[in-house]
């Protein structure tokens, strides 16, 4: 630490817009701790709650609203959204309530390195700290295995860290430059690496679950997606056999409605739970929605999946890359799912071979490999670093006005 000998400062944005941006921030933060100590100073902010306008500051509330009925409003927009230029329009066009608020957030904050685990703010923070004079690295992760919505693309981003070869792909196809995006894997927390060489029917045992019966874990990821119920009654009915765990995650309305239900077997109904690592290595079966992190976490546990629905636009993607992979089954609706979980519980020999594709598509040291980057690059600031971005606003205020007129004016109503 010769360099500054303080420590570094790490800022980590995120939305809870979904359980994923949250989850993978913190995994980062945990990691950068753990190999860095006391000399990594980490921050995490919710940007959009904290910092950015009405609307866009409610989306953590409206989020689940939007998805109900399928997803497919929400799909449709992001596919309608899903370009540079919209991206760019939108932006500029809310850029005079946006950007006294990105430079409170650098005030409040002060950072060696900022990283995005949202696409939302991208643009905006990118533009910001040029506009402000500032050489803070900005910093992209990924938290989608595939999709990398036109929303993360800013010229001022430094580096880009993705989950899989198709992220990087979408990125090339927005017209981001190769030697800017690095395949990393997605990061999820060591606890799944490690619980992957526990004994399942020893954990069924302290879980307090019969250790010897099939088990098969429901999700509906971190917000508890509704159509979890009708796809826990399908799948009770058709597997007698076998022993249920559904998690509503952080929708309490749903586990109270799935703890009124009098199940035909032996079921057992959990919230929202820290040791979720433990229930997916308790399980024979994993029946979840194609969120991303769900899925990082379940190859690295090697728990083969059946995939009940996927978000339009945003998650189906993900499905294939688990399908091809041989990781798991494509099985939309109640039926479907509960007809796909009857043949793998039926069928050892099946759910071995699905559990050792599972393992070779993870990535389980992607959040030190992230954490890693991130400390290099926070390291080594470009050589124009300001101090302080007050110096550089005062310097620069008639260059950034003859800016507005040359470019935001024309840009605006070309």
């Amino acid at each position: 630490m010769a360099h500054n000998m303080r420590p570094l400062r790490f800022l980590l944005l995120y939305s809870r817009t979904g359980g994923g941006h949250l989850r993978v921030a913190r995994t980062v933060a945990d990691a950068l701790t753990e190999r860095y100590g006391e000399w990594a100073e980490v921050t995490l902010v919710d940007i959009l709650a904290e910092y950015a306008p009405w609307p866009l500051c409610r989306a953590p509330e409206w989020y689940p609203i939007v998805l109900r009925g399928g997803g497919q409003v929400y799909g449709w927009g992001f596919r309608l959204l899903n370009g540079r230029r919209q991206v760019q329009v939108i932006c500029h066009l809310a850029w005079p309530l946006t950007h006294p608020r990105v430079l409170r957030l650098f005030r409040d904050h002060p950072a060696d390195i900022i990283v995005s685990f949202h696409p939302v703010p991208v643009y905006t923070v990118a533009r910001a700290l040029e506009w402000a004079g500032l050489s803070t690295p900005l910093i992209a992760v990924g938290t989608d295995l595939v999709v990398m919505h036109a929303a993360w693309v800013a010229p001022n981003v430094q580096r880009y860290l993705v989950p899989t070869e198709a992220a990087r792909e979408q990125l090339r196809r927005h017209g981001v430059e190769p030697e800017r995006i690095e395949v990393t894997g997605l990061p999820i927390g060591p606890q799944f690496r490690q619980v992957a060489a526990e004994d399942p029917a020893a954990l069924r045992r302290r879980l307090g679950l019969e250790p010897d019966w099939p088990t098969v874990l429901l999700m509906g990821g971190g917000v508890g997606f509704e159509p979890l119920e009708a796809v826990a009654r399908a799948v009770a009915a058709a597997t007698p056999t076998a022993q249920l765990v559904v998690v509503a995650g952080q929708n309490e309305r749903l586990r109270a409605r799935l703890s009124a239900i009098p199940w035909p077997g032996p079921t057992r109904i959990e919230g929202f739970v820290e040791n979720i690592h433990e229930w997916m290595r308790a399980a024979d079966v994993l029946v979840t929605k194609a969120g991303p992190t769900t899925i990082a976490e379940a190859l690295t546990v090697g728990v083969p999946m059946v995939l009940w629905g996927a978000i339009p636009a945003q998650e189906t993607p993900n499905v294939h890359l688990v399908v091809q992979a041989g990781a798991g089954i494509w099985a939309p609706g109640p039926e479907r799912a509960a007809a796909a979980v009857a043949r793998l519980v039926a069928d050892p020999a099946a759910r071995r071979v699905a559990a050792g594709e599972a393992r070779r598509l993870a990535s389980p040291e992607a959040a030190h490999r992230v954490a890693d980057i991130l400390w290099e690059t926070a390291s080594h600031p470009p050589l124009n670093a300001q101090p302080s971005w007050v110096p550089a606003l005062l310097r620069n205020r008639f260059r950034r006005w003859i800016r507005a007129i040359r470019e935001e004016v024309p840009f605006l109503i070309r």
